[in-house]
């Protein structure tokens, strides 16, 4: 059954890079996901995601994904689900914690963006960060983002206010920087 084709949504493409596979969300990763991302350490650098991150929580999440309204990727390195990647009005990425370091969200984000730039119509492409995940300031200047001002998040786990750095890529940089 094509869940896709039945909401009347562009399917999500699988996207293979070097060492991972980006697959479309599918509710077969609900209990991997929780898994992986009901971990403070993880929660607390997203705006969005609770913690306790639930199976419920997981379950809506994926089902977004399949009515069209978010547009994100399951990241697989071999048969272990070890993230998430997505695009709507930002690039947003969380990986498990044993897969931070590996160089896995960089090469997820350039494909994405790639995938985000492959329309003729996409001129920019935005994203964020915490201030103090440095982690994913380095993978976004990468990507070839540059900063473009301040702004607070108000991350769902933490229940505070935390400062952050609006970050873009225009197509123009991207495409200076992949033919490099």
């Amino acid at each position: 059954m094509d869940v896709y084709a039945q909401n009347g949504v562009t399917p999500v493409p699988v996207i293979k890079t070097a060492r991972l596979e980006l697959r479309p969300m599918a509710l077969s990763d609900a209990d991997q996901v929780v898994e992986k991302l009901n971990n403070f350490a993880i929660s607390k650098w997203l705006t969005v995601v609770p913690y306790p991150y639930t199976r419920d929580d997981a379950v809506w999440f994926i089902q977004e994904n399949l009515a069209g309204r978010a547009m994100s990727w399951s990241i697989f390195h071999g048969e272990n689900l070890i993230g998430n990647i997505g695009i709507g009005a930002e690039l947003g990425y969380w990986l498990a914690e044993d897969a931070w370091g590996q160089g896995f969200a960089t090469e997820a984000g350039r494909a994405a963006v790639a995938h985000n730039f492959a329309d003729p119509d996409v001129d920019l492409i935005k994203s964020s960060h915490f201030t103090e995940n440095r982690g994913s300031k380095g993978v976004l200047e990468k990507l070839g983002f540059v900063d473009v001002g301040s702004h607070v998040h108000h991350p769902i786990a933490r229940g505070e206010d935390v400062p952050g750095r609006s970050m873009a890529l225009s197509r123009a940089r991207w495409e200076t920087r992949r033919d490099a």
